[in-house]
Protein backbone atom coordinates (compact mmCIF):
# COMPACT_ATOMS: atom_id res chain seq x y z
CA UNK A 1 0.00 0.00 0.00
CA UNK A 2 1.21 3.12 -0.91
CA UNK A 3 1.56 5.73 2.09
CA UNK A 4 -0.27 9.12 1.72
CA UNK A 5 2.89 11.04 1.99
CA UNK A 6 6.52 10.60 1.03
CA UNK A 7 9.41 10.91 3.72
CA UNK A 8 10.05 14.45 2.32
CA UNK A 9 6.80 15.45 2.05
CA UNK A 10 5.75 14.73 5.96
CA UNK A 11 9.20 16.29 7.20
CA UNK A 12 8.56 19.41 4.91
CA UNK A 13 5.07 19.31 6.27
CA UNK A 14 6.54 19.28 9.89
CA UNK A 15 8.69 21.98 9.29
CA UNK A 16 5.74 24.33 8.73
CA UNK A 17 3.68 23.33 11.62
CA UNK A 18 6.32 24.06 13.81
CA UNK A 19 6.87 27.69 12.26
CA UNK A 20 3.09 28.37 12.50
CA UNK A 21 3.00 27.24 16.07
CA UNK A 22 6.67 29.30 16.47
CA UNK A 23 4.86 32.87 14.73
CA UNK A 24 1.70 32.67 16.15
CA UNK A 25 0.68 35.49 17.96
CA UNK A 26 0.48 35.10 21.71
CA UNK A 27 -1.02 36.58 24.39
CA UNK A 28 1.08 39.71 26.21
CA UNK A 29 1.40 38.64 29.89
CA UNK A 30 0.38 41.54 32.19
CA UNK A 31 3.38 43.58 33.26
CA UNK A 32 4.27 42.21 37.03
CA UNK A 33 2.64 44.19 39.73
CA UNK A 34 5.25 46.69 41.50
CA UNK A 35 5.85 45.63 45.10
CA UNK A 36 3.98 46.63 48.20
CA UNK A 37 6.39 49.38 49.05
CA UNK A 38 6.07 49.88 52.57
CA UNK A 39 2.64 48.49 52.89
CA UNK A 40 1.46 46.46 55.41
CA UNK A 41 4.16 44.26 57.33
CA UNK A 42 3.23 40.99 59.53
CA UNK A 43 5.29 38.30 60.86
CA UNK A 44 6.87 37.09 57.60
CA UNK A 45 8.70 40.93 57.70
CA UNK A 46 9.94 40.12 61.44
CA UNK A 47 10.95 36.69 60.54
CA UNK A 48 13.23 37.98 57.80
CA UNK A 49 14.80 40.91 59.37
CA UNK A 50 16.00 39.14 62.49
CA UNK A 51 17.32 36.35 59.78
CA UNK A 52 19.47 39.56 57.76
CA UNK A 53 20.57 40.47 60.88
CA UNK A 54 21.04 37.13 62.35
CA UNK A 55 23.48 36.86 58.73
CA UNK A 56 25.11 40.17 59.22
CA UNK A 57 26.48 39.03 62.55
CA UNK A 58 27.81 35.99 61.25
CA UNK A 59 29.84 38.06 58.81
CA UNK A 60 31.06 40.39 60.46
CA UNK A 61 32.16 37.47 63.02
CA UNK A 62 33.37 35.19 60.63
CA UNK A 63 34.17 36.97 57.14
CA UNK A 64 37.87 38.67 56.17
CA UNK A 65 36.72 41.45 54.90
CA UNK A 66 34.50 41.77 58.40
CA UNK A 67 34.99 45.61 59.92
CA UNK A 68 35.59 44.75 63.06
CA UNK A 69 38.98 44.48 63.94
CA UNK A 70 40.48 41.38 63.60
CA UNK A 71 42.05 41.22 66.89
CA UNK A 72 38.28 42.08 68.57
CA UNK A 73 36.32 39.62 66.36
CA UNK A 74 36.61 36.73 68.78
CA UNK A 75 34.48 39.02 71.39
CA UNK A 76 32.21 39.92 69.01
CA UNK A 77 28.84 39.08 70.27
CA UNK A 78 26.36 40.91 67.19
CA UNK A 79 25.23 44.46 66.90
CA UNK A 80 22.15 45.96 68.93
CA UNK A 81 18.91 46.79 67.77
CA UNK A 82 15.97 49.27 68.66
CA UNK A 83 12.65 47.57 68.97
CA UNK A 84 11.73 46.80 65.25
CA UNK A 85 8.92 49.54 65.07
CA UNK A 86 6.92 49.60 61.23
CA UNK A 87 5.96 53.20 62.18
CA UNK A 88 9.44 53.67 61.10
CA UNK A 89 8.90 51.80 57.41
CA UNK A 90 8.05 55.28 55.72
CA UNK A 91 6.42 56.01 52.27
CA UNK A 92 7.84 58.59 49.97
CA UNK A 93 8.51 60.54 46.72
CA UNK A 94 11.37 59.63 44.63
CA UNK A 95 12.74 61.98 42.19
CA UNK A 96 16.24 61.72 40.40
CA UNK A 97 18.73 64.56 40.28
CA UNK A 98 20.94 63.71 36.87
CA UNK A 99 22.59 67.09 37.64
CA UNK A 100 23.83 66.50 40.67
CA UNK A 101 27.24 66.03 41.82
CA UNK A 102 28.22 61.90 42.68
CA UNK A 103 27.85 60.47 45.05
CA UNK A 104 24.09 62.44 44.92
CA UNK A 105 21.61 60.48 42.54
CA UNK A 106 18.46 61.96 43.65
CA UNK A 107 15.91 63.44 46.46
CA UNK A 108 13.06 61.54 48.42
CA UNK A 109 9.96 63.31 49.57
CA UNK A 110 8.76 61.85 53.15
CA UNK A 111 6.31 62.68 55.71
CA UNK A 112 9.00 62.30 58.86
CA UNK A 113 7.16 63.37 62.71
CA UNK A 114 7.47 66.45 63.48
CA UNK A 115 8.01 67.81 67.41
CA UNK A 116 7.34 71.38 69.12
CA UNK A 117 11.04 71.61 69.06
CA UNK A 118 12.00 71.19 65.71
CA UNK A 119 10.71 70.55 61.97
CA UNK A 120 11.57 67.88 60.12
CA UNK A 121 13.01 68.04 56.53
CA UNK A 122 10.13 67.07 53.80
CA UNK A 123 13.32 66.27 51.42
CA UNK A 124 16.12 64.17 51.68
CA UNK A 125 19.11 63.76 49.71
CA UNK A 126 19.97 60.30 48.11
CA UNK A 127 23.30 58.43 47.34
CA UNK A 128 23.56 55.99 44.57
CA UNK A 129 26.25 52.82 43.99
CA UNK A 130 27.90 51.45 40.83
CA UNK A 131 25.39 48.38 41.19
CA UNK A 132 22.53 51.17 41.45
CA UNK A 133 22.10 50.56 45.33
CA UNK A 134 19.91 53.50 46.52
CA UNK A 135 20.65 54.92 50.31
CA UNK A 136 20.22 57.85 52.22
CA UNK A 137 22.71 58.87 54.74
CA UNK A 138 21.42 60.75 57.51
CA UNK A 139 22.34 61.73 61.54
CA UNK A 140 19.47 62.38 64.01
CA UNK A 141 18.82 63.58 67.72
CA UNK A 142 20.08 59.68 68.63
CA UNK A 143 23.73 60.19 67.74
CA UNK A 144 23.51 63.17 70.14
CA UNK A 145 22.05 61.31 72.73
CA UNK A 146 24.93 58.74 72.33
CA UNK A 147 22.43 56.17 70.79
CA UNK A 148 24.05 55.81 67.91
CA UNK A 149 27.45 56.52 65.82
CA UNK A 150 27.73 60.31 65.67
CA UNK A 151 28.53 60.22 62.18
CA UNK A 152 25.26 59.25 61.23
CA UNK A 153 23.78 55.92 59.71
CA UNK A 154 22.97 54.74 56.16
CA UNK A 155 19.29 53.30 55.30
CA UNK A 156 18.60 51.56 51.61
CA UNK A 157 15.81 52.86 50.04
CA UNK A 158 13.60 51.10 47.89
CA UNK A 159 12.04 52.27 44.69
CA UNK A 160 9.43 51.53 42.39
CA UNK A 161 9.20 54.34 39.43
CA UNK A 162 8.49 57.63 41.70
CA UNK A 163 7.28 55.61 44.47
CA UNK A 164 9.63 54.69 47.14
CA UNK A 165 10.38 53.41 50.78
CA UNK A 166 12.95 54.37 53.67
CA UNK A 167 12.66 51.82 56.53
CA UNK A 168 14.34 52.78 59.13
CA UNK A 169 14.64 49.80 60.98
CA UNK A 170 17.24 48.38 58.74
CA UNK A 171 19.63 52.19 58.89
CA UNK A 172 22.34 50.67 60.14
CA UNK A 173 26.43 51.96 60.84
CA UNK A 174 29.13 52.93 57.91
CA UNK A 175 32.06 50.98 58.68
CA UNK A 176 34.10 53.56 59.95
CA UNK A 177 31.72 53.36 62.99
CA UNK A 178 33.90 49.76 63.60
CA UNK A 179 37.00 50.29 62.33
CA UNK A 180 39.28 54.07 62.07
CA UNK A 181 40.77 52.18 58.73
CA UNK A 182 37.67 52.48 57.14
CA UNK A 183 36.55 55.99 55.37
CA UNK A 184 32.87 56.78 54.81
CA UNK A 185 30.77 59.25 52.82
CA UNK A 186 29.14 62.12 55.56
CA UNK A 187 25.83 62.68 55.36
CA UNK A 188 24.79 65.66 53.60
CA UNK A 189 23.99 68.72 56.10
CA UNK A 190 20.17 68.69 54.31
CA UNK A 191 20.13 65.20 55.70
CA UNK A 192 20.57 65.60 59.48
CA UNK A 193 17.56 65.57 61.62
CA UNK A 194 16.97 67.30 64.78
CA UNK A 195 14.13 64.19 65.89
CA UNK A 196 15.02 60.96 67.28
CA UNK A 197 14.88 57.57 64.74
CA UNK A 198 14.42 55.14 67.52
CA UNK A 199 15.25 52.65 64.56
CA UNK A 200 17.68 50.56 63.09
CA UNK A 201 21.12 50.16 64.26
CA UNK A 202 22.18 51.41 67.49
CA UNK A 203 24.98 51.29 70.05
Amino acid sequence: MRPLLSWKQAGLLLIVAVGVLLLWPRKKSASPAPPLLCGTAGASYVAELTRLRQLKDSLFRTDPASPIPAETRNRFTGLRYFPTDLAWRVSGRYEPLPNALAPIVGAVWVPLPTYPSCKAPARLLVYGERDGRLYVAFWDSTAAQGLTYEGGRYVPLERWGDSACLDFNRAYFPYCAYNPHYICLPYPPENRLCLPILAGERW
